[in-house]
């Protein structure tokens, strides 16, 4: 895990000083103004949890481009929840492209228990993963200090 933490902050977003990340990002919030002009409670809280995700994923991403130069350590010390956060938010974004699709080929009417399985699986993502993301924010912007604090030769 570690290896491809290191890499999402090196190579995937201080080397570009976070760009595509936060290209990323516009395309989530496209997505969140779908949910939001859909009335369904699923779309409602998928709308608001991933807005949350969302703009902690940018929190971090602005720490970590910025952290990167001045302080790489800082920047390093939450690569693992930076990449669990990362993950968790792009997956809720698929999840809600999935739910306004399931919610579309229902009202076709088309395989009604499948689509009625996927919304509701949709819905638990937000409410039981997406909502923990703000946490893994604030380790990565708050926490390298408890990380870093033990020096080297400690261990």
């Amino acid at each position: 895990t570690a290896i491809q933490a290191n890499d999402l902050v090196g190579r995937k977003t201080a080397r570009d000083g976070g760009q595509g990340a936060r290209a990323m990002a516009v395309l989530v919030e496209q997505t969140e103004g779908l949910l939001k002009a859909r009335a369904s409670a699923a779309c409602k809280s998928m709308a608001r949890r991933l807005a949350a995700g969302r703009q902690a994923f940018v929190d971090a991403v602005d720490f970590i481009a910025g952290a990167s130069r001045s302080n790489p350590n800082a920047a390093y010390a939450g690569s693992v929840p930076y990449l669990m956060l990362a993950g968790t938010v792009m997956a809720g974004w698929q999840m809600a492209r999935a739910l306004i699709a399931a919610e579309d080929r229902l009202a076709e009417g088309v395989d009604a228990d499948f689509m009625r399985a996927k919304i509701a699986t949709c819905h638990f993502y937000a409410e039981h993963i997406l909502n923990k993301v703000p946490g893994l924010r604030d380790s990565i912007v708050d926490g390298s200090d408890a990380v870093t604090a033990m020096p080297l030769e400690a261990f």
